[in-house]
């Protein structure tokens, strides 16, 4: 079964920079699960923690308030821009992550090496078609 992390209507509840490497913490990643295409064919949608973090990081750019809930957003990676990031996901390149929450807030973060660990057991929300 193939499964797909949606930024959309996903909660961070922190981030944190130490030497370059960023974390993003997500209390609350939506994640879609399909024997297709997630998020296109039917399928089911769950609730688990996750954390993405991103290496060679320049400069952490001013935090909006958090926790908050993703607008819209996307990851983009080697050129290819990830509104749903298929998992598990680990890349070598260049990334920039770029997100838009709820209260109108902007976030943009450069690095490399994306990295998406899912954390702790996923809940079951719902079925989708």
């Amino acid at each position: 079964m193939a499964s797909a992390l949606e930024l959309y209507d996903s909660r961070i509840s922190r981030i944190d920079e130490t030497n370059g490497i960023v974390s993003v913490h997500l209390s609350h990643a939506y994640i879609h699960k399909s024997s297709g295409a997630p998020g296109k064919s039917a399928g089911t949608g769950w609730s688990q923690e996750a954390v993405l973090t991103l290496f060679d990081v320049g400069s952490l750019p001013e935090l909006p308030p958090l926790p908050s809930t993703i607008a819209e957003g996307f990851l983009e990676v080697g050129g290819i821009r990830h509104e749903l990031i298929p998992l598990p996901f680990k890349r070598k390149v260049a990334a920039r992550l770029v997100l838009v929450f709820i209260d109108g807030a902007q976030i943009e973060i450069v690095g490399a090496m994306p990295v998406i660990e899912l954390k702790g057991n996923a809940i079951f929300l719902e079925d989708f078609s």
